[in-house]
């Protein structure tokens, strides 16, 4: 099998450009953009532990289905951080957030 030519590549990825899907943490990101995606990620683990579909923990978070999807892809620019530590805090009542 062999690799795909660069106009094939170039084809796919302008098919792509558009697509939502999961985002990964920039290489720079800040302390605040990793605490974010740490939040995300946790949340994914917990619904993955207690074998959670994304419409039940939207459920148990009592946010709508589509932000769930949202958080599971790391989609979250719209979310502030407030919002995802309420959530968090849901998930995990007894955390606590250290600062220094």
């Amino acid at each position: 099998m062999s690799f795909p030519s660069k106009k094939k590549l170039d084809k796919i990825k302008e098919k792509l450009k558009n697509k939502e899907g999961f985002q990964m943490l920039s290489p720079d990101a800040d302390e605040l953009a990793k605490l974010r995606f740490r939040v995300c990620q946790d949340l994914l683990k917990y619904a993955k532990k207690n074998k959670l579909t994304a419409t039940e923990m939207a459920d148990i978070l009592s946010i709508p289905g589509s932000d769930m999807s949202r958080i599971f892809n790391h989609n979250i620019e719209r979310f502030s951080t407030d919002k995802l530590l309420k959530l968090y805090a849901i998930a995990y009542p007894d955390y606590k957030l250290k600062v220094s």
